[in-house]
């Protein structure tokens, strides 16, 4: 059985740090060498990026948590700024991934309106557009957590069986509507990209389903098949992983609202698990990440004198 201890933590932070630091470099080296800008690799930078961020920010509010941060007697800015840099690299690492079951969607679904044929002509552009438009909304939308603070609100809960502490609970300034704001960025987190990725992703398999079919029955094209079929699978896996993600927290702040005492712990394995997850499908569905990290485990190999031969 499994026991998610401290040392435990800390390996899944450096795994999925590691792997999605592997994908952003990879991919912007391969940009670069192109001398373009290629929508997938920008997609898939982006969420490298933000998945980096989302896992470090995740590891250092729960490592203050432990230090017992609501307890002192003021909030420090460096906490504000991991707030803000764990919900801002949230948004753009699920945005950027309903983006890509968009542009995955336009490209391999035929449409019959000319306006869906025109956006399909130009789709690429348009998702450019829409990750500029996502860095810039991350940026900017979660910028009031900076001025979080203590006001006279505050209650006492143990610590320890032996000693308690006055949880101070930090609110925004007066001029914000809390309920409003929350509102509104938890909808930009949650069911507004569960409600771009979904229906996307379901026309995407059926398309794929017919076309496979279709494409045995004729006994014509089935690698090329197989192939389109691997990197659809692979995006709908990431919308999985999203939803799966959002599942754990949900049910980690249900279970605080009503009062349970479960660990703080379990948000950190809920995003671990979608950082390291979405880090591996990323490089699965791509051909040069694929290669380079099969590069990097051969040359491994080769340095301590074992065999490394590729699977045919």
């Amino acid at each position: 059985m499994f026991i998610l201890t401290r040392d435990n933590e800390t390996v899944l932070v450096v795994i999925g740090v590691l792997w999605n630091t592997f994908n952003l470099i990879t991919t912007m080296f391969q940009q670069w060498k192109a001398g373009g800008v290629q929508t997938v690799g920008l997609i898939i930078s982006t969420i490298s990026l933000g998945n980096v961020f989302l896992h470090l920010s995740t590891f250092g509010i729960v490592v203050t948590m432990w230090r017992g941060v609501l307890c002192w007697d003021d909030l420090p800015m460096f906490f504000c700024a991991m707030l803000y840099l764990w919900l801002s690299s949230s948004y753009l690492s699920f945005w950027s991934i309903a983006w890509l079951s968009v542009l995955y969607c336009v490209k391999v679904v035929n449409f019959t309106s000319e306006l869906f044929a025109k956006i399909k002509t130009n789709i690429s552009p348009i998702i450019n557009v829409a990750l500029a438009v996502t860095f810039l909304n991350s940026c900017v939308m979660f910028s009031p957590f900076f001025s979080l603070n203590y006001r006279n609100e505050s209650y006492v809960t143990p610590v320890t069986k032996n000693t308690t502490c006055v949880i101070k609970t930090p609110l925004f300034p007066t001029w914000i509507n809390m309920n409003l704001y929350v509102l509104v960025f938890i909808c930009y987190l949650a069911p507004l990209p569960v409600m771009v990725m979904v229906p996307s992703s379901i026309r995407l398999v059926v398309h794929l389903c017919k076309h496979t079919l279709e494409m045995r029955k004729n006994k014509t094209d089935v690698q090329s098949s197989d192939s389109y079929l691997l990197v659809c699978k692979l995006t709908v896996a990431l919308v999985g992983v999203y939803i799966t993600t959002l599942t754990i927290i949900s049910l980690f702040y249900l279970s605080k609202l009503y009062g349970s005492d479960i660990s703080i712990n379990s948000l950190l394995l809920g995003y671990s698990f979608y950082c390291i997850a979405s880090g591996v499908l990323l490089t699965i569905s791509n051909k040069n990440l694929r290669e380079k990290l099969w590069a990097l485990f051969c040359g491994t190999k080769a340095a301590k004198g074992e065999n490394c031969a590729r699977d045919v």
